[in-house]
C-alpha cells in the first residue's frame, strides 16, 4: 500500500499571510506582495522559520516537531502572525530597491487623480 504525503503547514501559511496582508495599507505592502516573486520569498522566508507538520492519505500522523512555546493551536497562529509581519518587514527592506522602482513605475503609470485640501468658503 501506498501512501501520499500531505503538507498540513504550507495551506495554514497561506491563509495567515493573507490575513495579516489584510491589516497592512495596500501601498506598498499589498501592493509588493502581489507580484508572485516577493510573495514566494515571502513564504519560503517563514516556511524556512517554522516547523512542518505532514499527514499520509492513508490517515497517520507524521510526527510534528512542533515547539513547547506553542501548545495550543490560538498560541501556534500568534506565533505564526509575528513571524509573518517579521518576514514582510525583511523580504521588504532585503529588496526595497527593487521594489521601490516597481511600485514607483506602477503607481506613475496609472491615472492621477488630483484632490484639493483646500476648501472653498
Amino acid at each position: 500500500m501506498s501512501f501520499e504525503l500531505i503538507n498540513l503547514t504550507l495551506p495554514m501559511v497561506l491563509q495567515e499571510i493573507e490575513d495579516v496582508l489584510e491589516e497592512y495599507p495596500e501601498h506598498p505592502y499589498q501592493s509588493a506582495f502581489s507580484i508572485h516573486e516577493f510573495r514566494q520569498q515571502l513564504i519560503a522566508h517563514i516556511l524556512s522559520q517554522i516547523s512542518h507538520c505532514c499527514e499520509t492519505s492513508g490517515g497517520q500522523i507524521l510526527p510534528k516537531n512542533v515547539s513547547r512555546r506553542h501548545p495550543s493551536h490560538l498560541a501556534q497562529r500568534l506565533y505564526l502572525g509575528v513571524m509573518i509581519r517579521g518576514s514582510i518587514l525583511h523580504i521588504l527592506r532585503e529588496n526595497a530597491d527593487r521594489l521601490s522602482d516597481l511600485l514607483l513605475h506602477v503607481k506613475h503609470s496609472e491615472p492621477v487623480a488630483f484632490h484639493s485640501s483646500r476648501q472653498v468658503a
